[in-house]
């Protein structure tokens, strides 16, 4: 299988990159495939997990080109076996993206999980196989719910999560009440020498009104004041990009393509071409690799 990326350096190891929140319809499934798919784009061998575990979305949005037989279910239950990626890895028809996909309809994973000795390492420990060493990123999807499914997610993050909000005032209050409710009770974890994420936060669907800039600002002062829970252990951020509320987003979702393939400039004022907006939030997520990124946005690709 071309895209699987099995012959790397047995040194090499991933940036492992969870998109999270605990409410639902914030569009972290979006724009982990839109991210994915640009990463991809610009030459990274991508890894997208949909990790939403009982109502896939992420999985669902490229076409594929191999569908393995088994996903999430299995990966998590540890009876695939991972010396043969084509059991586990599908290939998207976007090169250099792979995707692992739900495939948990009746919601077995957080029962099985929660009572599993070392169910929220799970992840954590199964991504340490020499499989996934030949990925430059692994993106994990989330379900929009506080749950050990998020738990073991956030787990194994290299360094930092996504927290994707809208700029609507309960949402942003949930977010920070939901989700840094659920990493306080991982603390006890550091003591074993396991690092919480990053959190850098998102903000989706943005509509440029008075009430959307005040709820931004808002969150804003809460961040740079220390005013959210446990500020003197969580380290959160708010990314300077800002995803706007456009229909070129949900074209993206319908037709199968990462939305920078879709609008590489733009008549519009008021909001940048949204390969603009995706090559600004992958420069401030790997700053490393914006050359690459450069690229994207004079190459050509076909659909």
């Amino acid at each position: 299988m071309e895209n699987i990326a099995t012959k790397a350096s047995a040194s090499a190891k991933p940036q492992i990159v969870p998109m999270v929140s605990t409410k639902g319809g914030e569009g972290k499934s979006t724009q982990s495939a839109n991210l994915a798919g640009f990463l991809a784009d610009a030459g990274k061998k991508t890894l997208l997990i949909d990790g939403d575990h009982s109502q896939p979305t992420a999985s669902s949005i490229f076409s594929l080109e191999y569908e393995a037989p088994n996903g999430l279910y299995e990966l998590l239950m540890k009876t695939v076996d991972l010396n043969q990626p084509e059991q586990i890895i599908s290939r998207s028809v976007i090169r250099n993206l792979d995707i692992i996909v739900s495939n948990d309809p009746h919601d077995r994973l957080p029962s099985a999980m929660l009572h599993a000795p070392d169910g929220r390492m799970r992840l954590r420990n199964v991504l340490q196989h020499p499989l996934f060493n030949g990925y430059d990123v692994i993106i994990i999807d989330s379900k929009g719910a506080a749950s050990v499914m998020l738990e073991l997610i956030l787990l194994a993050s290299t360094g930092f999560a996504v927290g994707v909000i809208k700029p609507i005032l309960p949402d942003t209050r949930e977010f920070l009440r939901g989700t840094l409710g659920l990493m306080e009770g991982l603390l006890p974890l550091v003591c074993y020498g396991i690092a919480l994420p990053r959190i850098r936060i998102l903000t989706n669907c943005m509509e440029y009104t008075n009430l959307d800039g005040q709820t931004l600002e808002s969150l804003s002062g809460i961040i740079k004041n220390g005013q959210y829970p446990r500020a003197d252990v969580f380290d959160v951020s708010l990314l300077s990009t800002i995803i706007p509320k456009l229909e070129i987003y949900k074209m993206g979702h319908a037709c199968g393509q990462p939305v920078h393939r879709l609008e590489k400039t733009t008549t519009r004022t008021s909001t940048p071409a949204a390969a603009i907006t995706m090559h600004s939030l992958a420069c401030e997520l790997f700053p490393e690799w914006q050359t690459h990124f450069d690229d994207v946005l004079t190459q050509e690709v076909g659909s």
